[in-house]
């Protein structure tokens, strides 16, 4: 266990000016950095559902741990990912979460509450390895390099995004990394042995996070060779960490040793059909759908996900690299980490972005060599342009530079909250650029499309009709449900569609597909000044669906004719359905609603005059996107002859009488003409 006077002791380097760091700097440094870390990462945790939580590691989560508690190993091979880690952490925020309940202390138990408890251990996980990994650093490096790459760490957003997530690939970033640091530590620096136990346990946890993790075992062999003593004496600390590997693979997963030929399966599972095989669908990239991404994939993904800083931090390290000083080796080690991750990475036909996060503290640390350079250089610069009137000034340009970037990292790192998952490097395009050139979208934004949801008043008893239902059910306030009919149909009662950022490289499925591109959404979600969701105005049906446009504003949809109780009523009933396409202009603002029948000749047998929606909602009040849908009793004589009658419909301006401006199809052949009108089907008259 590490003391506060270890970190305040251990390696106490010297400054670039030769004096020595005062021994309360690194434990105030440590907490900075790790205060830093935890507010990222649990402010707003529960801001949105991912969907790979709703989908997988919530339910499997559950599995694993009746399965633990039932004394039944076996059925902890659950995911070919294979995930034991994110398992045994949402784990750990199921019971944290049931004790908090059995204390008292919370009372509503909501699927939100649950998932933001499971992330909890997770997220407190991150911040730990971020804390480990600048105490390790310290011990390797100059403080101004340590301090700046943990700020990185701790406040990159692409890194923070996935810190803050029941899921995978962060826990294999952040274990990765602890194993390659811890490694370098031990074998480059003389650490003590127990950092080779940690390297090895490290290893074990980031493979058992997800198999893309192996790269770190190639990794730490070129550590251990690159140590400098002879290969027989190096064999002892190799099986350390070897021994360190096993036992907590076998401890932390104990379907191992309990179904050790399940566990094959599902690995090989995993390497032939989750990685091995192309996207089931197509994916973006570089504006194109693709099933393949190639091989530009992630180089491309690794510069658009950084930071600005991050980024420069990285052309500037082979001027940094230069000279043999202590660091160049644990630089090295991360660099070939980098390297061969993405080599091995880009073999695989399936890719997506977020993939990439494992290698992103190794690019941080990478990046903070880089910027610590040309801080140095900017440093000696200064006293030479002053004449060497102040001595100081080149310590205060080394504070002042890690201060104002250290300060620009947070500020950023705040900017993107929480959607740190749509974060992409501001200075090669940001969020616009990474949506041309990835696919986006894993359920940030629906809790918006949510909220937006519950406030309409007409949506109790509702249907939302969405592909994203595990991830929009549990936002949806009671007695709404979400819904998606794969046979393309919608229920009588559905209110309103969902269309998802997804739809960018997935396609939009039946029967969404009649909304997206065809009508005005009511509502758009932005993030970032990105569109990740429309939300639509369903219609009820209509039995006759029409398209004509009145003016620029308003489109006629359809209508229905009633003739069951002509006789009785002296009146048939017309309903009619209309959709606000954009906000309606003055001079359409108080049209009326003409309704003519005509015989066969074009006489004249009876019309209404009325406001298109009732005179409570005037054009002026619809709402773009907005469909309405009137009933309206048209009048009709008494003695009206038995035959065939067409309805014309339009609309005018009731202030000079002058007809909306009209596009709609041509009118059936031998229809009676009465100018700028929709001539609706005949309909027969009978005694």
């Amino acid at each position: 266990m590490l003391s506060t006077s270890d970190i305040a002791t251990a390696h106490r380097p010297r400054s670039s000016t030769g004096q020595r760091v005062g021994a309360t700097t690194p434990i105030l440094t440590f907490l900075l950095v790790g205060a830093i870390a935890l507010l990222l990462r649990l402010l707003n945790l529960g801001a949105f559902i991912t969907m790979d939580e709703a989908a997988f590691w919530v339910h499997r989560s559950h599995l694993f741990l009746q399965a633990i508690q039932a004394g039944d190993p076996a059925r902890t091979a659950i995911s070919p990912h294979p995930g034991v880690t994110t398992m045994w952490l949402g784990s750990v925020g199921i019971i944290l979460r049931q004790w908090l309940f059995a204390w008292n202390i919370l009372h509503e138990d909501s699927y939100l509450t649950m998932l933001v408890w499971m992330r909890v251990p997770v997220a407190l996980t991150h911040v730990g390895a971020i804390l480990v990994g600048y105490l390790l650093l310290r011990r390797m490096v100059p403080h101004t390099l340590a301090t700046l790459a943990a700020l990185l760490w701790a406040t990159d957003p692409f890194i923070t995004a996935y810190s803050r997530v029941l899921h995978v690939d962060a826990l294999a970033m952040s274990f990765s990394s602890l194993s390659v640091l811890a490694a370098c530590y031990a074998w480059h620096h003389q650490g003590h042995p127990a950092w080779l136990v940690l390297s090895g346990g490290c290893a074990a946890l980031a493979l058992l996070s997800k198999l893309p993790a192996l790269a770190v075992v190639p990794v730490v062999g070129i550590i251990w060779l690159w140590s400098g003593r002879r290969i027989v004496a190096r064999i002892p600390s190799l099986l350390l960490w070897g021994g360190a590997f096993l036992v907590v693979l076998l401890l932390a997963w104990p379907a191992v040793w309990a179904a050790p030929a399940k566990v094959f399966d599902l690995l090989r599972f995993g390497v032939e059909v989750e990685g091995g095989e192309p996207h089931i669908g197509t994916t973006l990239f570089l504006g194109k759908q693709t099933h393949q991404p190639g091989p530009l994939f992630y180089p491309v993904a690794l510069a658009l996900r950084t930071t600005p800083w991050t980024l420069a931090g990285l052309l500037l390290l082979p001027l940094a690299s230069r000279g043999r000083r202590p660091e160049i080796r644990t630089l090295a080690a991360l660099a070939w980490f980098t390297i061969l991750f993405v080599i091995a990475m880009s073999l695989f036909p399936k890719k997506l972005n977020r993939y990439a996060v494992l290698v992103f503290p190794a690019l941080d640390i990478l990046a903070a060599a880089g910027l610590v350079w040309a801080i140095e250089q900017l440093a000696r610069l200064v006293p030479l342009v002053s004449r060497g009137k102040n001595l100081n000034d080149g310590q205060w340009v080394r504070q002042g530079s890690v201060l104002l970037l250290s300060l620009a990292a947070l500020l950023n790192a705040l900017w993107w909250h929480p959607y740190e998952i749509a974060a992409f490097n501001q200075a090669l395009g940001g969020a616009s650029a990474g949506a041309r050139t990835f696919a986006i979208g894993w359920g940030e934004g629906l809790e918006q499309v949510a909220d937006w949801l519950n406030q309409q008043p007409d949506i109790t008893g509702r249907v939302v009709a969405s592909t994203m239902l595990q991830t929009l059910q549990p936002l949806l306030r009671k007695g709404v449900q979400a819904y998606h009919a794969e046979d393309g149909t919608l229920p009588d009662n559905t209110g309103y569609a969902v269309i998802y950022v997804r739809v960018q490289w997935a396609g939009t499925a039946m029967p969404l597909e009649q909304f997206f591109g065809q009508a005005p959404p009511l509502h758009t979600v932005r993030i970032h000044g990105v569109d990740y969701a429309w939300i639509y105005d369903v219609p009820p049906p209509i039995a006759h669906p029409t398209h004509a446009t009145f003016g620029s504003a308003m489109e006629f949809r359809g209508y229905g004719i009633d003739l069951s109780r002509l006789r009785a009523t002296g009146a048939l009933s017309l309903t009619v359905q209309w959709l606000a396409l954009a906000p309606v202009s003055k001079d359409a603002a108080d049209a009326r609603l003409f309704v003519h029948v005509l015989d066969a000749q074009g006489q004249r047998y009876g019309q209404l005059d009325v406001a298109p929606a009732g005179p409570e909602l005037p054009p002026s009040r619809w709402q773009p996107g907005r469909f309405i849908t009137r009933v309206h009793p048209v009048p009709l004589p008494p003695d009206l002859p038995v035959g065939k009658y067409w309805l014309a419909l339009g609309l005018y301006d009731r202030h000079d009488a002058t007809r909306l401006p009209l596009r709609s199809p041509p009118p059936p052949e031998n229809a009676p003409d009465d100018g700028e009108h929709v001539l609706l089907l005949p309909f027969e008259v009978t005694r």
